[in-house]
């Protein structure tokens, strides 16, 4: 947790270096992503915690993580000259973001701030109490606030969705909107490890990749050369296709870090190979469709597919028509040769060799269920319940069949649907319709939310009524149905109604906790006036500001979860400072 007491306050400060005159003219796009145009975002030495292309929850990471040793509030300083084009607030993802727009045709970002420039911060403080919102994006014009390369323009925090102080930085191209990737785009890093290659694997490609289970090939080396243990690897598909455990390593960097480039050889010839260099950060969820999504899933394990999936359309894949898939019908030998290399260029190389033994085993089907297929749409209708799936919903042939059973929640409000397990990945959301068996005038449906989980999440939202049926969507697979929620959320002030905050704290913390998960709705008013508060996870903290004047005052909270239940609290307290 940030210390409050070092949180700069409105109205101190900074020492600006100067600013750079700007003219429609200078803002041209070029393509000089040339080394050195870049100054390093913080003082310190960069120590990565991650890297572009690293594989997270549903998403690739877009850009680099530096370390700032445990801290926050360092000095955050502009990487070119430019001027300042955008900032973000937000609850997840980049929390407290900064976009600079640069003359060569690139924007970078900087992510999980504490403070924005000083001129900046007063500017985003003023407009929120004018809409009356925390949470903001606003652009900004080329003369608005400019800055000169090495500026400092933030100071570096933890907000957002940050699992520990650091800088999370960005180059964009400005035109597309595409995330470059610094490592190859002028950030320079000193390297000198070749990746490390942890495990090797195939699939039978007979098939759906979702009826197929990784199969382990034991390997052998190190220092980037690495082979598998029992010399030939005798298969029992036809069709395979491989997935490789990477990782990669730089020396002033603790942490392991993703995959940059593979490629596969099949008897000389390529076969399949990614880089992971210039794409959008709207295909980012494209990465559910690169790994084994199921051990990926259940046993942590990140396994990248050496193979396209029929619906991944991320645009950076190279190779044969076969999209990876390796064909063994000749029954001959095959020798296969993985290269995975890091953004420095150091490459690890593994050889083995493969080959069909003639003795098939063919994957399950699921009988009398119907099959999702990668572009098309479709409608699954059960007793209770319509799924209708869109087109980019599934990556690879899915077998369905919807389950509709008796709930065993003494609040359930309709059956329990069972629509997929969670091991199968969703790329779009895809709109769930479940039948209540409450009355039609019953008062309990203003108080119904639907309710989704699976082996790893639960996920609730209050859907739209059409008819007897809720209407919502999910990004992911699991069990869906309704439940009755008539209880309120609890509210209280962390350091206790009627408190005296002591000579030096800036801050006050109102916790929020209810059955249904986080707020929907919060506000809280000062004395009669709306009052800024920042929102992270259940807890909302207010920055004392120049509305709080020393002496007593009412704090009044009015909090409401997803069901519509509405707690309405007032707090009082005395700001000595």
């Amino acid at each position: 947790m940030a210390d409050e007491n070092k949180r700069p306050r409105i109205g101190k400060k900074w020492l600006l270096l100067g600013v750079l005159p700007l003219t429609a003219a200078v803002w041209k796009f070029t393509d000089e992503y040339s080394s050195g145009y870049y100054h390093r975002p913080l003082s310190l030495q960069t120590e990565l915690a991650a890297n572009f292309g690293e594989v997270r929850e549903n998403h690739f990471h877009m850009g680099l993580d530096i370390r700032t040793n445990g801290k926050e509030n360092l000095p955050v300083y502009a990487a070119a000259d430019g001027y300042v084009s955008k900032v973000t607030i937000e609850e997840w993802g980049y929390g407290k973001a900064m976009y600079i727009t640069h003359p060569n045709g690139t924007t970078t970002l900087y992510a999980h701030l504490n403070h924005f420039m000083d001129e900046v911060e007063t500017y985003v403080h003023n407009k929120q109490y004018t809409d009356e919102c925390w949470q903001q994006n606003i652009s900004f014009p080329p003369n608005k606030f400019s800055v000169t390369k090495g500026q400092r323009i933030a100071l570096s925090g933890n907000t957002g969705t940050s699992e520990g102080p650091h800088l999370h930085f960005e180059i964009r191209d400005t035109h597309t909107g595409n995330n470059l990737n610094p490592l190859v785009n002028g950030i320079n890093i000193t390297d000198q490890i070749p990746p490390a290659i942890n495990g090797l694997y195939w699939y039978n490609n007979t098939g759906s990749i979702y009826a197929s289970a990784a199969n382990k090939i034991n390997i052998q080396g190190s220092d980037g050369r690495y082979a598998s243990t029992n010399g030939t690897i005798m298969v029992t598909s036809p069709f395979i296709s491989l997935g490789i455990s990477a990782t990669d390593k730089i020396a002033q960097s603790k942490y392991r870090l993703g995959m940059y480039k593979a490629l596969v050889y099949v008897d000389g010839k390529l076969q399949f190979s990614f880089a992971l260099n210039n794409f959008n950060s709207n295909d980012t969820r494209y990465v559910n469709a690169c790994i084994d999504y199921s051990n990926y899933m259940h046993n942590s394990k990140t396994i990248q597919l050496l193979s396209v999936l029929p619906g991944n359309h991320l645009p950076v894949f190279e190779g044969s028509p076969t999209n990876g898939v390796v064909n063994l019908t000749d029954k001959k030998v095959h020798a296969i040769n993985i290269q995975v290399s890091d953004a420095v260029g150091n490459t690890s190389t593994l050889v083995t060799n493969i080959q069909y033994n003639g003795n098939h085993q063919p994957l399950n089907r699921a009988a009398k269920a119907q099959l999702l297929k990668p572009g098309k749409a479709a409608r699954i209708v059960t007793t209770g319940a319509i799924i209708n799936i869109g087109k980019k919903t599934v990556y690879d042939t899915l077998p369905i069949q919807l389950k509709a059973e008796h709930s065993e929640e003494s609040n359930a409000a309709s059956e329990s649907i069972f629509i997929h397990d969670g091991s199968v990945p969703v790329h779009d959301s895809f709109a769930v319709q479940v039948k209540t068996n409450l009355p039609a005038n019953s008062p309990l449906r203003n108080h119904v939310v639907m309710q989704l989980i699976n082996e790893k999440h639960a996920f609730i939202t209050r859907g739209k009524w059409q008819g007897d049926y809720m209407c919502g969507s999910f990004t992911e697979f699991g069990t869906a149905q309704l439940l009755i929620d008539t209880i309120s959320p609890l509210i209280s002030l962390q350091e206790g109604n009627n408190c005296i905050l002591p000579k030096g704290q800036t801050a006050l913390h109102v916790l929020y906790h209810d059955n249904t998960g986080e707020a929907a709705f919060f506000r809280a008013e000062l004395d009669g006036h709306w009052a800024l508060f920042e929102k992270k996870g259940d807890r909302f903290t207010y920055n004392i500001d120049e509305y709080c004047k020393p002496g007593q005052h009412t704090l009044q909270v009015t909090a409401g979860d997803k069901a519509g239940n509405v707690t309405i609290q007032a707090f009082r307290f005395t700001y000595a400072n």
